[in-house]
């Protein structure tokens, strides 16, 4: 981070790469959708380049002043989108000819899209804290620090997202 924050174009993009899978997959997760997943990641990459000055190592690893910046411009995204509507292309290689049965796969996926989708519908604060400690693995301390709060408040985001999933999974 040191040569990035000198300017050196290279540094940038040697780390851009190391960190470039986790943040799609992460921006992935609380977008749902490729393109604005897409564009997140960029967002938040202009931003590490442009505000590389800023960044202190003594208050905690590169990592995690990246994933910061990734979830807040992933919800600055959610909030300017949009509702989401769902177009039939995309389920087209379900509705193909030689494709499993179209039934037989709204079934077996039936549990993990309930799933996807009561998390979706989760406030932007506890659907982020859920997406970094369950789907991402970041342990709590480190959720935390990515959202900018105490371990606490994270614990109690945890606690009323698992209260709502239970209840939107019970119905």
């Amino acid at each position: 981070m040191t040569r990035v924050r000198r300017g050196e174009v290279l540094a940038f993009r040697l780390l851009s790469m190391r960190h470039i899978g986790r943040a799609h997959a992460i921006a992935l997760r609380i977008t749902r959708n490729r393109e604005d997943a897409e564009e997140v990641v960029q967002d938040a990459l202009a931003k590490v380049w442009q505000y590389a000055g800023r960044y202190d190592d003594s208050r905690g690893a590169f990592a995690t002043w990246f994933y910061s910046i990734l979830t807040r411009c992933a919800l600055d995204r959610l909030r300017r989108r949009p509702p989401r509507v769902e177009d039939i292309d995309d389920h087209a290689d379900a509705l193909a000819d030689g494709a499993e049965n179209v039934e037989a796969a709204w079934l077996r996926h039936g549990d993990a899209r309930r799933i996807q989708t009561a998390v979706a519908a989760l406030p932007p604060q506890q659907k982020l804290a859920v997406v970094l400690c369950y789907y991402e693995e970041f342990t709590q301390p480190e959720a935390a620090r990515i959202m900018d709060m105490n371990l606490k408040a994270l614990e109690g985001l945890l606690f009323r997202a698992k209260k709502a999933l239970k209840a939107s999974l019970a119905t």
